[in-house]
């Protein structure tokens, strides 16, 4: 199947919905649009609020599954309206929800997603395909990370080993060996646990290049504790997100540590986390690798990027751009991608990545479709 696809990313950096719209076939894909849309106040809040907290109704998860499925559909239209496309030109959207909590260990692994694609499906008349981390989990998987298949698709060469690192909510990597399975994991807090300490200290959404890291040092005690925690050192497959990663275990960190930190510092020292946990998981499960290939959010951190340049053991260091999709819309591109896998009963999961049993069809398909 060829054709045009919307893919839809929101982060549980919470910077909002990435949507774009993509041509894809066999062997290729071509970005025609794309655009980032900040969630509305009283959406974030809200998000912030359950995501931080843990705590919710059961009115309150609905009305905002709902609200949020509303909004994602109000970005798809606005994108598809705004470049002439008739909606009847696009096969699917693809979207995975928007993760407020993900335990996957068991007893009673499950990750929730919240971002009602009925109410997509319906607003925007366009088959949506959704929900696509529980089928991987109901079969032994972790639910994340799914990129890696698209991954491998998009950025895999036959002469090199290559890893793509995705500086999203959180890290993770994706390690593409020519001579070995597909391997991927999350390494460990990226932008979430960065941008929080920044609501809270500055009330800024984020540290923007990375500027207030860079004029903090970094706290070795502290940063020993943050590494110490067992996350760092647990054998793949393993995910991980702000519901482990939080602003309360730093403050857990902060209490144990026999001095005093400034916010500046606190704030360096994670950073320094980010980087030194993922070039420790890129030296681990690829050694050799030729050039890490940087996406998501994180890339336009330039302290974080610095940083990261010191710690990956060795190859390049570049941004996704290099290789033809810009950072920010790789995620939202596959989404897509896995979209148009579910269309045509195709496998979107890679069990040497989550653990999963077997290779499954992810995702349910809502018919955008007027009843007869």
């Amino acid at each position: 199947m060829s054709g045009l696809f919307i893919g839809v990313m929101s982060g549980t950096s919470l910077d909002g919905a990435d949507v774009v719209l993509v041509g894809l076939d066999d062997a290729n894909c071509e970005l025609h649009a794309a655009r980032t849309t900040p969630f509305p106040e009283a959406i974030s809040a809200r998000l912030r609020n359950l995501t931080e907290t843990g705590e919710a109704t059961f009115a309150e998860l609905g009305t905002l599954d709902v609200a949020m499925g509303q909004f994602f559909a109000d970005c798809v239209i606005d994108l598809v309206r705004d470049t002439g496309t008739e909606q009847s030109e696009i096969e699917a959207i693809g979207y995975s929800g928007h993760t407020v909590f993900h335990k996957p260990e068991r007893p009673d692994p499950f990750t929730m997603q919240l971002g009602d694609p009925n109410a997509i499906a319906a607003a925007t008349g366009i088959d949506t395909v959704a929900d696509l981390r529980r089928m991987d989990v109901a079969h032994g998987g972790q639910g994340a990370p799914l990129t890696p298949t698209f991954h491998a698709w998009r950025f895999a060469a036959p002469d090199e080993i290559r890893v793509v690192l995705n500086l999203g909510g959180v890290a993770n990597i994706t390690v593409l060996d020519p001579k070995s399975a597909l391997t991927g994991f999350d390494t460990g807090p990226a932008n979430s646990l960065l941008d929080a300490w920044c609501r809270r200290c500055w009330n800024e959404r984020y540290d923007d290049e990375g500027r207030k890291a860079r004029q903090g040092n970094v706290a070795d005690d502290f940063l020993a504790l943050l590494l110490d925690d067992e996350y760092f050192g647990r054998a793949p497959p393993k995910s991980t997100g702000f519901e482990y990663f939080n602003i309360g275990w730093v403050d857990s960190a902060l209490e144990r540590t026999e001095r005093k930190i400034s916010d500046l510092d606190v704030l360096s020292t994670l950073t320094e986390l980010t980087a030194i946990s993922a070039g420790s998981a890129i030296d681990t499960a690829a050694p050799g690798c030729a050039r890490t290939i940087v996406c998501g959010g994180g890339t336009f951190n330039r302290f974080l990027m610095e940083r990261l340049q010191t710690r990956v053991p060795s190859g390049r260091v570049e941004s996704s751009a290099a290789h033809g999709i810009a950072p920010e819309w790789v995620e939202a591109i596959a989404f897509a991608w896995l979209a148009r896998r579910r269309l045509e009963n195709l496998g979107g999961n890679a069990p040497s990545v989550t653990g999963a049993r077997q290779s499954a069809v992810l995702g349910g398909l809502y018919s955008g479709a007027a009843g007869i």
